[in-house]
């Protein structure tokens, strides 16, 4: 039977630079995979976890948390819901980095992978994951007031640089 997860990719900025958040640990499960629990809605699930990780980093006014894509993974016939999470950036990252509580990694010049015009490609990494979200959060910046209100202005340049891409259907005019 098909399980459900949820994967979350946690980011802020430093010096100017996004970065990746992962948990500092030795486990060799990919980090911010969380299985479905039924009757729950995804984002409480999502929301209760980053609360529970992060406590007052994840400030709800000053956090983004968005649903930007979904996958199959046929190999361990998972359906993986993405999130992306935009914590705002200040002097918490450098301690919890320095004790080991997490461990960050330079997002960069990621870029999506395209399949063709019938199926995804075969092997989705998670940095094309990642770089499928940004590109999906550059476009609700250019028309989503919560996310415009929210986003601090050094992400600007960040997502200037990136490819705006809709999630899900888009209605064209005409």
């Amino acid at each position: 039977m098909t399980s459900i997860w949820y994967e979350i990719f946690p980011v802020t900025l430093s010096s100017q630079q996004a970065v990746l958040i992962e948990p500092f640990s030795d486990d060799l499960h990919p980090p911010w995979l969380i299985p479905h629990q039924p009757m729950l809605h995804p984002n409480t699930l999502v929301v209760e976890q980053l609360m529970a990780f992060f406590g007052l980093v994840f400030e709800p006014d000053r956090t983004i948390v968005h649903s930007t894509s979904w996958r199959y993974e046929a190999a361990s016939d998972q359906l993986i819901l993405t999130y992306l999470v935009v914590l705002p950036q200040g002097d918490w990252l450098n301690r919890w980095t320095v004790s080991e509580r997490i461990a960050v990694k330079p997002v960069g010049a990621i870029s999506m992978l395209h399949g063709d015009h019938l199926a995804p490609p075969h092997h989705i990494g998670r940095m094309h994951v990642l770089a499928h979200a940004l590109d999906h959060l550059a476009h609700l910046y250019t028309y989503d007031p919560a996310i415009q209100h929210v986003l601090e202005p050094a992400w600007h340049e960040i997502l200037r640089l990136r490819s705006p891409k809709a999630a899900g259907y888009v209605e064209k005019p005409g």
